[in-house]
């Protein structure tokens, strides 16, 4: 699993496929690009158990709740297949809901977007588990 998230001052989001659309804005929040490798089909109680571990780590951190997940198949060159990818995301969204996060998860698909990264250091992390 490798998860790169971002603390952004602004997040906008679009669908490729209704350009005719406004899209979908998000003042500050966490965006969490995912993406699940082959080997997060043998692991993958651990691998949610970490994802949702970092993202909670990361919220008290910079003190943003609002979290946005994003599936991001492009930060490793393993893939998980698709439906796995999507169980975890959904599940990850279901446990962090259930702490009191509000959360988002972008629709599968091309999506034009925008993102305004905070300054500081921590608002950039890297993780792979």
């Amino acid at each position: 699993m490798k998860i790169l998230m971002f603390h952004l001052e602004e997040f906008w989001y679009r669908p490729h496929s209704a350009p005719e659309s406004e899209g979908v804005p998000f003042g500050e929040t966490l965006l969490v690009w995912i993406q699940a490798e082959e080997k997060d089909v043998d692991d993958k109680i651990a691998v949610l158990r970490k994802m949702v571990k970092n993202i909670r780590w990361m919220s008290k951190k910079t003190g943003c709740e609002n979290i946005v997940l994003h599936s991001f198949a492009h930060i490793a060159e393993s893939k998980a297949p698709p439906e796995l990818a999507n169980e975890i995301i959904f599940e990850v969204k279901s446990r962090l809901v259930e702490r009191g996060f509000p959360v988002h998860i972008v629709p599968e698909g091309l999506n034009e977007f925008r993102m305004h990264v905070k300054g500081p250091a921590i608002a950039k992390v890297f993780k792979s588990f």
